[in-house]
């Protein structure tokens, strides 16, 4: 009987050590932290974290349950925006929302786990700007508020959560490294006014040189305003109306200052107006060959805005190429939006 209460009073012990140590020694207060370097400026980073929608781009929990399920709920982005999940012991099952958003400084999210009691946890992703590249710090923060066996689990935290922070932080990475940085010089947003134009329709195959297309294209409009006694109100332009399978389908113009035109319906030149109102502008310097690359650089300046476009491209010829050096050319483009 003696042996049995001797282990009565060592386990009694044990119990008193065990609550004891997690009373007056363990915190209430855990924070996991790791950090890494991202060659990218911080608008990018910030972007790319700032979204639930998107945090399975990077996470690294996202591979661990082929067969977890996910529900997207808020905003695309910023405050608001959630994600709640079902998965393996591995993946678990909670909610994420993010509760705070510095543009380019930091994304705060709160999170829930299942099983885990009414109290929740916060991730922070802080962007320390550098200028072309940043230092991202992804940091865990837990308040067990007095739970001793939490206390307990506080203690294993960094070396269950720091190797997965490590693994997503590395994802964030060669994803966000992976996107091209743009300069956004030369572009705005701007309220432009309709201009009245005499215009032809045209086509031409993209692969091929399109100067004799435009050309004819502008002859014909020149010669019905010297018909007609109209003078040029402005530089001529050509509006976009769809381009694929290696066609460009077009409007050929050029400004002018009438109310009205004489001539029979079935006459190529027509006369019409211009796009009224909120437009992206980018000034294109150089051989007119660079075009595509310009538009793509609107679009990543639309997305990186959140601008949505509304209506056909047009790109107005600044300048006469055969009384200019080839780097001298400028072509307005413009972008209407939303």
């Amino acid at each position: 009987m003696k042996v049995f209460k001797y282990l009565f009073f060592a386990l009694i012990f044990l119990l008193l050590a065990f609550f004891a140590y997690g009373f007056f020694v363990l915190e209430d207060k855990v924070q996991v932290k790791r950090s890494i370097d991202i060659e990218r400026p911080a608008k990018m980073v910030f972007k790319a974290v700032n979204s639930m929608h998107r945090f399975n781009q990077w996470s690294p929990w996202a591979d661990l349950d082929s067969n977890a399920s996910y529900q997207f709920s808020g905003p695309e982005s910023g405050v608001g925006s959630m994600m709640a999940w079902q998965g393996n012991q591995e993946v678990g099952t909670g909610t994420q929302e993010i509760i705070e958003s510095t543009p380019n400084a930091l994304v705060k999210t709160e999170l829930y786990f299942d099983g885990q009691g009414d109290d929740p946890s916060w991730a922070s992703i802080i962007i320390h700007d550098k200028g072309d590249k940043v230092s991202v710090d992804w940091v865990f923060d837990a308040d067990f508020n007095g739970n001793i066996l939490g206390r307990y689990f506080g203690m294993m935290m960094d070396d269950m959560l720091g190797p997965q922070y490590e693994k997503g932080l590395g994802k964030l990475k060669a994803m966000v490294e992976a996107q091209k940085v743009y300069d956004f010089t030369g572009l705005s947003v701007e309220e432009v006014e309709a201009q009245t134009i005499l215009y032809v329709w045209s086509e031409g195959n993209m692969n091929e040189d399109l100067s004799p297309v435009i050309g004819a294209a502008y002859g014909q409009i020149m010669a019905f305003m010297a018909e007609q006694g109209i003078e040029q109100a402005g530089m001529p332009l050509t509006i976009n109306r769809s381009w694929g399978d290696g066609k460009w389908l077009f409007d050929a113009g050029i400004p002018v200052n009438v109310d009205g035109i004489e001539g029979s319906e079935d006459n190529p030149v027509k006369l019409g107006s211009t796009y009224a109102g909120k437009a992206v502008k980018y000034i294109q310097r150089g051989n007119y060959d660079q075009a595509a690359k310009s538009y793509e650089l609107i679009d990543a300046y639309m997305a990186d805005q959140g601008l949505e476009k509304n209506g056909d491209s047009w790109e107005v010829y600044v300048n006469d190429p055969s009384t200019v050096a080839a780097s001298d050319i400028i072509t307005h483009i413009f972008q209407p939006i939303k």
